[in-house]
């Protein structure tokens, strides 16, 4: 019943367009005209240039590019992280010294391991942060004099 409905409707109200798409004739009909169009400007494709790249970005080809193996990284380029292991010695230092109340001479015997093990730690400028840290965890007083021997 429906299909007879939009079948009726179809053929009364778009007669026209029905017929013409049945013969194979398609629109006749021009596109209407625009004001516009004849007063529209060519516009260069590279108006603006070139986008710029971000600074300290570089393109590579997939054969240059690859990463270190960890075994050949230099230490000596990371301070900062021996900083971190020489913090975290006089951490575990100061904490048995506090268990076993050790002395002056026990933190000092212990301190020149540390010195031996890490001395690109101690030849850096990293002296101030070494000596507040120190005198921050150690379960004592140590004087000026005592602290600045034992970064020297």
């Amino acid at each position: 019943m429906s299909v007879l409905w939009y079948a009726g409707v179809g053929l009364l109200f778009y007669r026209s367009e029905i017929s013409g798409f049945l013969s194979g004739r398609g629109r006749t009909a021009e596109p209407l005209a625009h004001g516009w169009e004849d007063q529209v400007d060519e516009l260069e494709v590279d108006l603006v240039g070139a986008a710029a790249g971000e600074s300290g970005v570089s393109v590579l080809e997939a054969d240059e590019f690859s990463f270190v193996p960890r075994e050949s990284v230099d230490r000596a380029l990371d301070p900062l992280g021996d900083l971190a292991d020489v913090q975290e010695e006089i951490k575990s230092i100061c904490s048995v010294l506090e268990m076993e109340d050790g002395t002056k001479a026990d933190f000092f015997a212990l301190f020149a391991l540390i010195r031996e093990k890490y001395p690109k730690v101690f030849a850096t400028g990293l002296r101030t942060e070494l000596a507040e840290f120190i005198v921050e965890h150690l379960p004592f007083e140590l004087s000026e004099d005592e602290l600045a021997g034992l970064l020297d």
